[in-house]
């Protein structure tokens, strides 16, 4: 199986260097590479990983033959197949999307900055400000552990 995600992988570097910047951009092939990595290290022991991986072989190989006509149809099912693939990694394999932490936390941290700063500080900016940063830093450290262990799409 670590075969076919080496194809995959050869089929994205061939289409990065013929499409042209504003199709490599809605392709999100960066995004691509890493989820056909972590499709080829779970392909071993998952089925369904092994499914997805050779439906986006196919897939690639269906823009390489019409990069010229990719039209708003074909990027919508694409993007409609790297989401299944991210929410299967996400729930079956439990790996998160890069910044997920940071949203969490910063969105968390605000919110009790408004609390705190209400009732502690008098002044709502302030705390709003002192929450963030503290969202911010929790988030980017949590971000940066799960990254690390290898954990991130």
């Amino acid at each position: 199986m670590e075969n076919r995600a080496d194809h995959v992988k050869t089929l994205l570097r061939e289409l990065r260097g013929t499409v042209s910047k504003p199709i490599s951009k809605k392709l999100d092939l960066h995004k691509c590479e890493r989820v056909v990595e972590k499709l080829g290290s779970f392909s071993s022991s998952c089925k369904d990983c092994q499914q997805q991986l050779l439906e986006l072989m196919n897939y690639f190989i269906l823009i390489k033959e019409n990069i010229d006509r990719i039209d708003d149809t074909k990027l919508k099912q694409y993007k409609q197949l790297i989401n299944h693939i991210t929410s299967h990694l996400q729930i079956k394999h439990k790996l998160i999307q890069e910044g997920y932490y940071l949203g969490i936390f910063m969105s968390l941290g605000m919110s009790l900055g408004v609390v705190f700063g209400i009732t502690v500080f008098d002044n709502i900016g302030l705390g709003i400000s002192i929450g963030m940063c503290m969202g911010l830093a929790i988030g980017a450290g949590k971000d940066a552990d799960a990254k690390k262990k290898g954990k991130t799409i």
